[in-house]
């Protein structure tokens, strides 16, 4: 938990920084320091480093020194949609050329479903991904020709978006991606409520 918590810090620290002083190149390298701190303090706590951890500050590096060093905020809006969209692109590498389903990889274990189901979940992360690039794209690139907002506050918009929006989308995705599991296999919904109560019993 605590990691989880280390790991937001930087964003938030992005968040708090653009809004006082409205200047995306300072919230930029507030959240490029934040997260090589992050990742520091992660590896002096547990000895390792998360894949995605390691993934998301190097894409805050590439992305962020060049707007920072080319004094050009526009840079780090990018970050979200090439994100997204190189995840979007390893699922379709790994279900579509490799024969390889990323979900039955990670999760099979955990969560026995037929190759159909874990297919079908690869499918829907796929599209999920494709989804939030474009989104993002509009959101920091195209508010001002839809909505009539200016420069700064379309900047702002999308702050919030990157912020929370983004995270919101991920989790509401996810979240209905679990209801669709159980509804589809009740009996492992049945499963995890036996679990819920063996927990609960123990600790009374």
């Amino acid at each position: 938990m605590i990691i989880k918590i280390i790991n937001f810090i930087p964003l938030i620290a992005f968040f708090i920084t653009y809004k006082m002083t409205s200047n995306m190149i300072t919230a930029t390298a507030v959240i490029l320091g934040g997260c090589i701190i992050a990742s520091v303090l992660e590896f002096l706590i547990s000895k390792k480093i998360s894949r995605m951890q390691i993934f998301l500050t190097v894409a805050v590096i590439i992305f962020g020194l060049p707007t920072i060093l080319l004094n050009d905020p526009q840079i780090i809006k990018w970050k979200v949609t090439v994100v997204n969209f190189l995840l979007a692109g390893a699922i379709f590498v790994c279900q579509i050329i490799l024969k390889k389903n990323p979900f039955s990889y990670l999760f099979g274990q955990e969560l026995p479903l037929s190759e159909q189901a874990w297919s079908s979940m690869a499918k829907y992360w796929m599209v999920f991904f494709v989804f939030a690039g474009i989104l993002n794209i509009i959101i920091a690139f195209c508010l001002p020709a839809l909505i009539g907002v200016t420069e700064q506050e379309a900047e702002s918009i999308w702050v919030d978006y990157k912020t929370f929006g983004n995270a919101i989308l991920n989790f509401i995705f996810a979240l209905a991606c679990g209801l669709w599991i159980f509804k589809k296999n009740p009996e492992l919904l049945k499963e995890a409520q036996e679990k819920m109560q063996n927990k609960e019993k123990q600790k009374e």
